[in-house]
């Protein structure tokens, strides 16, 4: 890590802050630890107080709704400033607070860090790939995901019996959105953007493993080909599991790449193709 703990610059403080950076003296209530949420009392009376709130029939759907509002928050800015500022977050869980106030159901949170100390990779000649930086990305990520969402989703599945599968692909999507919706459309440089390429391929590739301290990569076999369903006009990527989100609307609202959505008007135009030949 680098001994000057660099700072951000406006720009960049700005556009973090806009995907939900905060220091922890601007932390709203109500908000815990985040490592809080390791203690089974504690987080079972967390997902409580938030299941009425978002309108969850059952702390199983609270859980999935929760772990995508946690991913998207600890890994959007720390994403955006190793990929795009190479500069690194400390997102470690031990360092984060869970703000969670909701308002008609939307919540108001955003991610405070006790410590925002910049690190960046040692002395290396190039922004492209080096041994250097590789090493440092893995601590940035093992941080994020072993040292928090890891955590996180082995707790709230083992309170609540929500499938992991459920509970990474939500982890998944978020990375995927935060790469293809926020990173990659805002770098302008060739190099800026095989970094970031880079960094994506190791989140995914099969053999990436310690990050996430899981036998297999848990988000991989969720990176799958888009496709352009009945319903939408931009192509998506369908889901393999359901998040339970449509559980907690009242009319039901279904994710635009919901799985139950997608697979259930695929098989409907399977069975009237069908009835045509007939």
């Amino acid at each position: 890590m680098h001994s000057n703990n660099p700072a951000f610059s406006r720009d960049e403080w700005d556009k973090l802050g806009g995907l939900g950076l905060r220091d922890s003296h601007s932390a709203a209530l109500p908000s815990i630890d985040t490592c809080a949420l390791l203690n089974d009392d504690t987080c079972l009376d967390v997902l409580k107080q938030i299941q009425p709130e978002i309108g969850a029939p059952d702390l199983k759907v609270t859980a999935s709704l929760v772990i995508k509002r946690i991913a998207f928050l600890t890994l959007a800015p720390m994403l955006y400033a190793m990929s795009c500022y190479n500069k690194g977050l400390d997102v470690s869980i031990e360092n984060c607070i869970f703000e969670y106030p909701l308002e008609n159901r939307l919540w108001r949170s955003n991610m405070p860090l006790k410590h925002i100390q910049v690190s960046l990779p040692s002395d290396f000649p190039s922004p492209i790939q080096s041994p250097e930086r590789d090493t440092w990305r893995q601590k940035l990520l093992t941080q994020a995901l072993q040292g928090n969402l890891s955590l996180l989703v082995s707790q709230f599945h083992r309170l609540t019996r929500v499938p992991q599968a459920v509970l990474w692909e939500n982890v998944a999507v978020r990375i995927f959105g935060i790469y293809e919706r926020r990173i990659m459309p805002n770098l302008c440089h060739n190099q800026q953007m095989t970094l970031a390429q880079a960094d994506l391929s190791y989140l995914l590739n099969q053999s990436t493993t310690e990050i996430y301290n899981t036998p297999t990569n848990p988000i991989a076999r969720y990176y799958a080909d888009k496709s352009i369903p009945d319903h939408q006009s931009e192509p998506v990527r369908i889901r393999r599991t359901c998040c339970y989100y449509y559980k907690a609307t009242e009319p039901k609202i279904f994710c635009g790449n919901c799985p139950l959505l997608c697979k259930g008007k695929a098989k409907a135009r399977s069975k009237k193709t069908s009835q045509e030949k007939q």
